[in-house]
């Protein structure tokens, strides 16, 4: 049986369980909000969707919330989604600060699969897909998830922008060649991509660029 299926089962967000620590949330969500969002990123998928005013947008493991208020400002309908306690307390104020009405829903990534399938015109991944429990399971959920026409954005660390050492090394090496995942480690690059090539799709880009990320964007078809 998957060790992280049983970890989920063990540690249950709805009984208060948090793997984010308070200090590390506030830290993070400083950085976060002045450093790690994208207007210019928010433009171009805005422009591939055609204007995002009432789109419905699944901002999959939101953290602090930076890309929901892009999203929202924009005129989205959007859904923040993640595990974190932590994050969803500052996520909500950050969201009351910037005075725009988005919907919480806290949860394992594969919690997602309760909107249940084409709920959304966008389905937003940022640096949260090493989070899921299988890679090709995750794949699967994320494009059921967007609607035929819909599109979705992932963007995720390589193992090469880890630098794992130790034990952190041999959970990337069992997840590269065996596809066990034990823990959080990354996926080696290309495989969210070859992963999601297997649905149909009217569009998919990558963008290898960085050895240290992968983006991909697809349009379902």
């Amino acid at each position: 049986m998957p060790i992280n299926l049983i970890h989920s089962w063990l540690h249950r967000v709805e009984e208060g369980w948090d793997p984010i620590p308070a200090d590390y949330a506030e830290l993070y969500a400083e950085k976060a909000w002045h450093i790690y969002n994208s207007e210019a990123l928010v433009d171009r998928l805005s422009e591939l969707a055609h204007g995002l005013e009432n789109k419905r947008v699944l901002d999959l493991g939101g953290g602090p919330g930076q890309y929901s208020v892009l999203f929202a400002r924009r005129g989205a309908r959007v859904t923040w989604h993640d595990v974190s306690r932590q994050y969803e307390k500052i996520a909500s104020a950050r969201f009351l600060a910037a005075g725009v009405q988005i919907e919480r829903s806290l949860g394992y990534l594969e919690d997602a699969q309760k909107f249940g399938p084409a709920s959304f015109d966008i389905v937003f991944s940022r640096v949260s897909w090493m989070y899921c429990r299988n890679d090709q399971h995750f794949a699967r959920l994320l494009t059921t998830l967007v609607r035929p026409g819909g599109l979705a954005y992932i963007e995720c660390d390589t193992p090469t922008n880890a630098k794992p050492e130790g034990l952190r090394w041999w959970q990337h090496r069992l997840n590269e060649y065996a596809g066990w995942k034990i823990g959080h480690p990354l996926p080696p690059q290309g495989r969210i991509g070859r992963l999601i090539a297997q649905y149909p799709l009217r569009f998919l880009e990558f963008d290898y660029s960085s050895p240290l990320q992968d983006k991909v964007i697809f349009i379902k078809a």
